[in-house]
């Protein structure tokens, strides 16, 4: 449970440090690589940072201005700045955002939702919410793709070292599985961290996806259904929320297992989706789960 800013401060800045290395994987693949290919140019390679500067210089606009203008509080900016995990929020929403993100879009839509969420007490994963409905805008709008312009533009064959090294579809900052288990790896030796939480969620989906991939004689296809989508990233991040994410120990345990499966039906349905309809639909029952598994 979260008891105060310093709480709240202590894994906003765990969780900033363990995704320093994806970020600046992000930053090259899907700004400073597509530039030096010349498929962008040099505005638009500087889409990636203005995304996750926008999705934090949002979320600490909400605390201040909730905080400070309509509860009038006398605290320190710090304080303010760290007493929701909104900051956060606002980051790894745009950590999970596709490249071909509409930027007005964006900031229109992540400041509503985290906003109202001030004056409505909702534990549900607010990351889920905001971006899926960000997605379904621009699927309206266009259809909604997460392949950059250089990876809708040729067709690969990935295999295991692809994956490994990032060529995977996925949001802006979640496509290298290697660097994504350095990222584990900072989270996990945190003590403020639900590490059952990924782990399970993982397993459960994986064994899930190779049962599915042997039935249809689709072995090949299980790195894919695994490794794109940033499926593994939402796991870690976004599934853990400590809000809106169970917090008993049997209680974790049977909501990481829920999200997992979740994930893989909806996986069935819109692949690109499937891990955050699967976490938000999971983060809505978390409270009576930890209810009827304390």
């Amino acid at each position: 449970m979260i008891k105060s800013n310093n709480s709240i401060k202590k894994i906003t800045i765990t969780y900033l440090i363990s995704l320093i290395p994806l970020i600046l994987f992000g930053l090259y693949k899907n700004g400073i690589s597509l530039y030096i290919k010349g498929y962008i140019g040099m505005l638009e390679m500087f889409k990636p940072l203005l995304l996750l500067l926008l999705g934090s210089i949002i979320g600490i606009s909400v605390n201040i201005i909730y905080e400070k203008y309509i509860k009038k509080s006398k605290n320190n900016l710090i304080d303010i700045i760290f007493s929701s995990f909104h900051p956060i929020y606002g980051i790894l929403i745009s950590c999970i955002s596709s490249i071909n993100t509409n930027i007005i879009l964006f900031t229109i839509i992540t400041f509503i939702i985290l906003f109202i969420s001030k004056f409505i007490n909702l534990k549900i994963n607010l990351i889920s919410l905001t971006s899926l409905i960000i997605f379904f805008i621009m699927n309206i709008a266009n259809k909604f793709s997460f392949l950059n312009i250089y990876e809708s533009s040729n067709n690969f064959k990935m295999d295991a070292i692809d994956y490994l090294f990032g060529k995977g579809s996925g949001g802006i900052f979640t496509t290298s599985i290697l660097l994504l288990i350095i990222s584990f790896i900072i989270l996990y030796n945190s003590k403020v961290y639900k590490k059952n939480i990924p782990i399970l969620s993982t397993i459960t989906f994986t064994i899930l996806v190779i049962i599915y991939c042997i039935i249809n004689k689709d072995i090949g296809n299980i790195m894919n259904m695994l490794f794109t989508n940033g499926i593994l990233f939402s796991f870690i991040y976004i599934a853990t929320d400590p809000i809106s994410s169970s917090y008993t120990k049997i209680g974790t345990n049977i909501y990481s297992i829920v999200v997992g499966v979740l994930t893989f039906i909806f996986y069935l349905i819109n692949p690109a989706l499937s891990s955050l309809g699967g976490i938000l639909i999971a983060s809505i029952f978390n409270s009576l789960i930890d209810l009827k598994f304390e």
